[in-house]
């Protein structure tokens, strides 16, 4: 086993307790939840669970999954995987899960790190009415997650699992982003599944079938 695979894999408990939270987040769409530390690095908080505010956090520290953590917690043997803005992650990704590198294009999971832009979001598989199994999941880097705000940008998100509206802020990610995201599921049931992994080691999770508009 190399260094790297050792290093990169989540064990079966953290595996299942990011699944979890992964879950949870895709659940409760706009809510704000914790990643395990195990999982998360030292921005980790000690239990996943919601945050409503900004809270301090160590500056410095080793290198973590990020955005990654989704692929590394949902791929199996015979997924196929597509890393943008940090290909070193796709073939530590590869090698801890036995997933196959693939173009964004192809791609069953995605992590998209460091600015996202509309033209990735555009080439990302959505499946069909046929099919929404195919529709691609995606961790997507950003700054930072605050559940009701405030944020660079402030997404309200209607839908199910929504009691009535839900506001949330997001920091370091493109406006056009969430325009390019609400043309990719404009089709549901096709569409793509997105989970927003902030420096902090929080998670929020915009399924494709709720709607979300700028605030």
């Amino acid at each position: 086993m190399s260094i790297a695979l050792a290093s990169d894999r989540l064990s079966p408990f953290t595996s299942q307790a990011v699944f979890r939270v992964l879950l949870q987040s895709l659940a409760r769409p706009g809510s704000v939840l914790r990643l395990p530390a195990a999982a998360a690095g030292p921005a980790a908080g000690p239990a996943a669970g919601p945050v409503t505010g900004p809270e301090a956090c160590p500056a410095a520290g080793p290198p973590w999954p990020g955005p990654g953590i989704v692929p590394l917690a949902l791929a199996v043997i015979g997924a196929t995987v597509a890393v943008v803005g940090a290909p070193s992650w796709q073939a530590r990704i590869c090698r801890a899960t036995g997933a196959s590198p693939a173009a964004v294009d192809d791609a069953s999971l995605v992590a998209i790190y460091g600015p996202a832009d509309q033209g990735t979001i555009s080439r990302l598989r959505r499946g069909s009415a046929a099919a929404p199994e195919n529709g691609a999941k995606v961790g997507l880097a950003c700054a930072a997650l605050t559940e009701g705000g405030p944020g660079e940008v402030m997404l309200e998100i209607s839908g199910p699992g929504v009691p009535g509206r839900a506001r949330l802020g997001v920091d370091g990610v493109d406006r056009t982003v969430f325009d390019a995201l609400r043309t990719a599921n404009s089709t549901f049931p096709a569409g793509v599944d997105v989970w927003l992994v902030d420096e902090r080691g929080q998670v929020a999770g915009l399924p494709r079938s709720v709607r979300q508009g700028m605030v």
